[in-house]
């Protein structure tokens, strides 16, 4: 095989293994109860308002404007939610590219692979980055930032002005995205690297960060200066508010979730530090420890920790293992290995056994169980899942048969277990987790005994639910009494049905299929 085939085929194989982990659990449901339905609402609201920016003041704008942009080039062909959800891969594409370059600026070609290849393995990531999920947009500039900053000591003026370029860009997508925060974090640490290494002392190093954090700067000053003409407080602009809360503070939370949420990625990155611990006044040591040291000092102050916002912690942990991957030990190489392959081969297993029990029925105990879970269709076969599966199984029993021997093979064969698991979960399992997790039917018994014109008076409907339950339904949806002849209670945790005046009749009760949380009642005027 010509050499340029051979070098070829390996890369477009690893091309085909993140497009695989990207796209399915994009598209093919509604959006769910959780993270994905409170970015649609959010998303909804914008496109009902028909006013961006002013929505600043709520939701930072960038990662809303790109889900507009694809919902909107794919609207003759996807949902709403569907085209919307495109904007997170799109995002997390982004990331792994820059995640990529930066370790390729730090350790050299062969880096890139293993960076993005132990990211897209990362647990935390898999859910997170198949929902709409603004977080998304501040993840990738936070690995475009990276990128800038571990380029600036590159030798040749066109390098050095790409991280230019990188920095300030990424500085002000961050700003768009509602990190000013950690823009700020990362300016700082770029200005204080001249002090720990020699590789950033240059003049030249000196005038492309300079360029980067000067222009970015300007241009996050001068969005900031709009907004305030437009009456939105500098505090909502900059998403300052998350700074601001003191009762709920958690400074562990993010620390503690990491055992999990970004595993392999700190086994990694804690040998890369125990490997380079004589070594480290390097940029490959220092610019990801001290990102992760000064992310983590900073989410220690987040007002409303969750695991969205962890994903940025993701990077510099990516970064960290894929600069020692390679001189990873090979008893911890076929720990890691061997620990995947019975890993997902059991899960796999063990969402095979659920298929037999919700298509099948067998076993019984287990398809009753499906049935009271809220799981519909138990029992009826559905062909096209069941060849799907089989096509995803086969081809990953294929991959594992070919894969050869080299570094990268560890990290390599882990995160294709995982996009296996996932995809194979998605061609399984995706319609009944859909009408699992969705509003969509409750919606339709809305719509069913409710006329399009009529109006539909809501009370302790949350406000995520009222908005989820509008959209699908078409029914207009009001949190106040305004005359409606219809009226929607919501009862959580089997608490009591409220009462209510003598002059409404209940027409309907129901929840999710499965759903032992949420209720809902619909009354209608006498």
């Amino acid at each position: 095989m010509p050499r340029c085939c051979a070098t070829t085929l390996p890369q477009l194989g690893l091309l085909l293994l993140c497009a695989a982990w990207l796209l399915p659990g994009l598209i093919g449901h509604a959006p769910w109860k959780g993270g994905d339905g409170e970015h649609f609402v959010q998303l909804w609201l914008l496109l009902q308002s028909g006013d961006a920016p002013q929505a600043v003041s709520a939701t930072p704008p960038l990662y809303y404007w790109v889900a507009m942009a694809t919902a909107w080039l794919t609207s003759p062909i996807l949902e709403l939610a569907d085209g919307a959800r495109l904007a997170s891969g799109l995002f997390i594409a982004l990331a792994l590219f820059f995640v990529a370059r930066a370790a390729r600026a730090l350790y050299g070609a062969e880096a890139g692979w293993a960076a993005a290849l132990i990211l897209l393995g990362c647990m935390g990531l898999l859910v997170r980055g198949h929902e709409l999920n603004a977080a998304t947009a501040q993840f990738a500039a936070a690995a475009m930032m990276l990128y800038g900053i571990a380029s600036l000591p590159q030798d040749s003026r066109s390098a050095g002005l790409s991280g230019a370029g990188a920095l300030g860009g990424g500085t002000v997508l961050m700003l768009l995205a509602g990190g000013a925060a950690e823009a700020l974090l990362f300016l700082v640490l770029a200005a204080l690297l001249p002090l720990w290494l020699a590789d950033y002392r240059s003049p030249a190093v000196r005038r492309a960060l300079a360029w980067g954090a000067g222009g970015a700067l300007l241009l996050g000053a001068a969005w900031l200066a709009y907004l305030a003409m437009q009456g939105i407080p500098l505090i909502h602009a900059a998403n300052l508010q998350r700074w601001l809360g003191g009762e709920g503070l958690r400074p562990g939370y993010y620390l503690g979730i990491l055992g999990w949420y970004a595993w392999p990625a700190w086994p990694l990155a804690a040998w890369a530090v125990y490997r380079g611990r004589r070594q480290w006044r390097t940029p490959g040591f220092v610019l990801p420890a001290a990102a992760l040291l000064g992310l983590l000092g900073l989410y220690a102050f987040d007002a409303h920790p969750g695991e969205e916002q962890g994903l940025i912690l993701l990077l510099p942990l990516a970064l960290l293992g894929a600069g020692r991957l390679f001189t990873l030990r090979r008893g911890a190489a076929n720990a890691l290995l061997w620990f995947g392959l019975m890993l997902f081969g059991f899960i796999a297993l063990v969402l095979w056994v659920y298929w037999s029990a919700h298509d099948l029925g067998r076993p019984a105990r287990l398809a009753a169980r499906l049935a009271r879970l809220g799981m519909t269709g138990v029992g009826e076969l559905r062909p096209w899942t069941l060849a799907l599966g089989l096509v995803v199984t086969l081809v990953w029993i294929g991959f594992l048969t070919r894969v050869q021997r080299s570094p990268l093979r560890p990290v390599l064969v882990w995160t294709a277990g995982m996009t296996f698991i996932w995809v194979l979960l998605m061609a399984l399992f995706l319609a009944p987790l859909d009408r699992r997790l969705s509003y969509a039917s409750v919606a339709a018994e809305l719509a069913v005994r409710v006329p399009p014109a009529d109006c539909i008076q809501t009370y302790q409907v949350r406000s995520q639910q009222r908005l989820l339950l509008a959209y699908h339904s078409g029914r207009s949806l009001i949190p106040a009494d305004v005359g409606c002849t219809w009226l929607l209670v919501e009862t959580r945790n089997r608490e009591a049905e409220p009462h209510v005046a003598a002059d409404w009749v209940k027409q309907w009760d129901g929840a999710r299929p499965g759903d032992r949380s949420d209720r809902f009642h619909l009354y209608g005027r006498r």
